[in-house]
C-alpha cells in the first residue's frame, strides 16, 4: 500500500512542476556568465557528470543474470545512474538506471547524443571568450568535467578528466595540481548526491521495491532536491555525507564477503565429509583453497536472493 501511494504521489499531475527538465534550458552558459556562477578553475565547463550507485538485493535468475547487476568496485549488487549538475548546484539531467556492472563511460555513451547537443555552443555563445582546455580541438563546444571513470572520452567530446598515474610512474607536479583543480570544481556533483541521499532513504538504502518504478522514484528525489537547493545552496558538508555513504557501502560489502567466506567454508567441510564416506577405507580426501564445489556459487546466491522485481 505504501508503495502504491508513493507511486501515485510521484505520478500526480500537480507534481510535474517540480520536474528538473527545464533547469538545463534556463541555465545556459550565457546565463551562468551573467549571474557569475561558473566553475572557478574551468569556466569553460558547462556542467559536471558523475555516476551514483545504489545497492539492491540479488535479482532472481541465472548466474549470468545476477552477475550483470554485480559491481566489482562496490562489492554488491545494485543499480547505477548518471547525473549532470550545473555549477549552480542544480541537476538538470539523469540517465535511466542500468545494472551495476555497466562502466561509467558506457552510461555516458548511451546518452552521448543528449550531451553532444547540450555542449554545443549557440550562435550567441560562439563570440564569448573561451580559452579553456581542448578549445582548439572542439571550438564549437563547451566542456564538461568528469572523473577518471570517463578516461578516453576527450577523443570524441570536450571532456576534462584527471590525468591517470602511469604504471610504475608518477604524475608531475603540474599534473597533480591540475587534477586537484578538476576535483575542486567537479565536487559539485558529489555534493548533490550527498544532499539527495541524506534526505531520501529510498535512493540511499538498499532498494527493495519494483525495478520498473526505480527511475520514477529516483528522478522525483532529484527534483525535490533541486527545490531544496534553491532555498539552501550546496555546502562542503554535503560532500562529507556522500563520503559517509560510500564508506558505508564498503563496510557492507566487507561484511557480506566475510559471511560468504564462512558459508563457503562450511560447504566445503560438509562436502568433504560426504565424499569421505563414499571412498574406500584408508583413502584420504584433500581439498585446497582453489577447489570449486559449485559453478554458480549457489550457496552464496541462495543466501542473498530476494523476490523477483
Amino acid at each position: 500500500m505504501a508503495r502504491k501511494r508513493a507511486r501515485m504521489a510521484c505520478d500526480a499531475s500537480h507534481f510535474q512542476k517540480f520536474r528538473f527538465d527545464n533547469v538545463g534550458t534556463k541555465w545556459s552558459m550565457d546565463q551562468l556568465v551573467a549571474s557569475g556562477q561558473r566553475f572557478a578553475h574551468f569556466p569553460a565547463a558547462l556542467y559536471s557528470v558523475d555516476v551514483t550507485f545504489q545497492p539492491t538485493y540479488a535479482p532472481a535468475g541465472s548466474f549470468r543474470e545476477k552477475k550483470l547487476f554485480y559491481s566489482k568496485k562496490h562489492g554488491q549488487y545494485g543499480l547505477k545512474v548518471e547525473a549532470s549538475v550545473l555549477p549552480t548546484g542544480f541537476a538538470f539531467h539523469v540517465s535511466t538506471a542500468v545494472p551495476g556492472s555497466v562502466l561509467d563511460i558506457a552510461i555516458f555513451e548511451a546518452n552521448e547524443e543528449f550531451h553532444a547537443q547540450k555542449m554545443r555552443k549557440t550562435d550567441k555563445e560562439r563570440d564569448m571568450r573561451d580559452d579553456g582546455p581542448l578549445v582548439d580541438v572542439y571550438p564549437l563546444e563547451w566542456a564538461i568535467l568528469a572523473d577518471k571513470g570517463y578516461q578516453g572520452l576527450q577523443r570524441r567530446l570536450r571532456a576534462i578528466t584527471p590525468t591517470k598515474r602511469p604504471p610504475g610512474g608518477l604524475l608531475s607536479m603540474s599534473e597533480m595540481e591540475n587534477n586537484d583543480k578538476i576535483a575542486t570544481d567537479r565536487v559539485i556533483v558529489e555534493n548533490f548526491f550527498g544532499r539527495m541521499k541524506t534526505f531520501w532513504s529510498i535512493v540511499s538504502e538498499t532498494y527493495m521495491w519494483k525495478r520498473e518504478s526505480y527511475d520514477l522514484y529516483f528522478q522525483t528525489c532529484v527534483a525535490l532536491t533541486n527545490v531544496h537547493i534553491k532555498f539552501s545552496p550546496l555546502r562542503v558538508e554535503d560532500g562529507h555525507e556522500r563520503n559517509r555513504y560510500l564508506n558505508g557501502l564498503v563496510s557492507s560489502s566487507e561484511k557480506k564477503k566475510a559471511k560468504r567466506a564462512v558459508s563457503v567454508k562450511k560447504h566445503r567441510e560438509k562436502r568433504k565429509l560426504r565424499l569421505g564416506t563414499l571412498l574406500p577405507s584408508g583413502e584420504n580426501v584433500h581439498f585446497d583453497s582453489e577447489t570449486e564445489f559449485s559453478g554458480d556459487e549457489s550457496g552464496f546466491f541462495e543466501y542473498y536472493s530476494s523476490p523477483k522485481w
